[in-house]
């Protein structure tokens, strides 16, 4: 090892005295490089701004901006009709180099909140189809997506039940109707009007007596006796 570490110097000593023109021929590569800059130096300079140009996104044109912009004022606009599902789809393309990025998202949450609260509303008054239309217009970046999806879930299955009552009492099946209704206990849809109606209305069928049982019932029970007037008159006097 000793000598081979001696006889490298002394070939990149011999390198160091032969004429720029013939150094291709004399010199090995691996000699020729070892007078410049270190690759090491070099590929941690390159390497740095490769990461300088991932963490910093590059501007966008002001031209795409302005459109952008201008959909962002659409977007306020129909907000405020109550057009909320109309607002959020109109900002979902705007990207996250956009200088408008940070109060398109601000903007997203509070209009999230608010399709969560309809969504409620709704399905209190037993409007299954537009609650869950109104979940499935929340954005994927709002912190109340999963939310969202979860209630969908969940009254995809009551609705489900809620159109079973609603089969059973066309058929006039009223203990099953009790049934269906009962499962929903202590959702929303429960407490609706609708629901609680028709609850109501399959109890009322469901106790009230057979006809043709109380027609029977009252044949078989003696009619009261009734004092003749005279009889009546007497005991007065």
């Amino acid at each position: 090892n000793g000598g081979s570490q001696a006889a490298a110097e002394i070939n990149i000593q011999a390198c160091k005295g032969v004429s720029d023109v013939a150094v291709d021929n004399y010199c090995p590569p691996a000699m020729q490089h070892s007078t410049t800059s270190a690759p090491e130096q070099l590929s941690d300079h390159q390497w740095s701004d490769q990461l300088q140009s991932q963490e910093q996104p590059a501007k966008l044109p002001s031209e795409m901006e302005a459109v952008y912009a201008d959909l962002l004022n659409q977007a306020q606009a129909a907000a405020s009709r109550d057009q909320l599902t109309e607002a959020v789809n109109t900002v979902a393309g705007i990207p996250k180099n956009s200088q408008h990025y940070e109060l398109v998202q601000q903007l997203q949450e509070d209009w999230s909140q608010e399709l969560m609260r309809q969504a409620t509303s709704h399905i209190q008054q037993a409007e299954i189809t537009p609650a869950i239309a109104l979940l499935d217009s929340i954005p994927e970046t709002s912190q109340w997506h999963d939310r969202g999806t979860e209630l969908r879930q969940r009254w995809t299955q009551q609705a489900k039940l809620l159109n079973q009552a609603t089969a059973t009492k066309s058929a006039e099946d009223w203990q099953g109707v009790i049934d269906a209704t009962k499962s929903l206990e202590g959702s929303p849809l429960y407490n609706s009007l609708p629901v609680q109606e028709l609850l109501q209305q399959a109890m009322t069928k469901r106790y009230e007596p057979d006809a043709d049982l109380l027609q029977i019932a009252t044949a078989d029970t003696p009619m009261p006796t009734v004092a003749p007037p005279e009889t009546v008159a007497t005991v007065l006097r």
